[in-house]
């Protein structure tokens, strides 16, 4: 029996908006850089393939190296974009939009799941590969309130997918991984990795890219249904 059921962050309750990929290119144009959306897309994959290439326990560099982690994969980006180098304006000009709640916007199907899943008496909690910001933005958000336990990788120093961080998690609901379901979007760092946890899991697919994966949702909507 299923008592506990954990959530992945980004893309499964929230996202940006507007894209990332649209604010990356608004404020690399304003910093002189010159570039398509192709060469965008094209730095953006070889720098995040660069960051996350090797499996690092502390995704984010910790709570005291957030801040020179992200200038790292910026100054790639930009440099990959025309061999640049990021302004310091314009990294604070980044740095400040994605700390704003505003940025973000939540999922449609996430409030009435969250809401239906409480009043049932499951224990909820948030597993994220984030930066230590997260409980604020769930706080502004009012996404807080479902949410007794929330770890993140960069204040856990652990992230996705080792397995340790949801039994962290279990842990500090009271639940043990076999009655507690893990949602995420990734099919490696949710999907897969919980289940290596010894944890029940599901996919959120919200478009239709994993047909191959047996255990999977389309919405959050369909969450109440599958724990019936």
């Amino acid at each position: 029996m299923i008592r506990a059921v954990l959530f992945d962050a980004g893309a499964t309750l929230v996202r940006p908006d507007p894209p990332v990929e649209a604010v990356y290119a608004r404020e690399f144009a304003a910093d002189g850089a010159r570039f398509s959306e192709e060469d965008l897309m094209r730095a953006l994959a070889r720098a995040w393939q660069e960051v996350h290439g090797a499996a690092v326990p502390n995704r984010y560099g910790g709570v005291s190296g957030e801040a020179q982690y992200w200038k790292d994969f910026l100054g790639r980006v930009r440099s990959f974009l025309d061999g640049g180098a990021l302004s310091h304006a314009a990294f604070s000009r980044l740095a400040e939009h994605f700390r704003s709640p505003g940025a973000w916007a939540i999922y449609d199907d996430v409030v009435s799941t969250l809401e239906e899943l409480s009043r049932r008496k499951l224990k909820l909690a948030i597993v994220s590969n984030w930066d230590s910001y997260l409980p604020k933005l769930l706080a502004a958000l009012d996404l807080d309130r479902f949410f007794p336990v929330v770890a993140v990788s960069s204040i856990e120093e652990v992230g996705k997918p080792d397995p340790e961080i949801f039994r962290r998690t279990c842990e500090r609901l009271g639940v043990p991984p076999s009655e507690s379901l893990h949602v995420g979007d990734s099919v490696t760092e949710d999907y897969e990795a919980a289940r290596a946890a010894g944890l029940s899991a599901l996919l959120l697919d919200r478009g239709d890219r994993h047909p191959h994966v047996a255990e999977r949702i389309r919405s959050l909507g369909e969450l109440p249904e599958r724990l019936a």
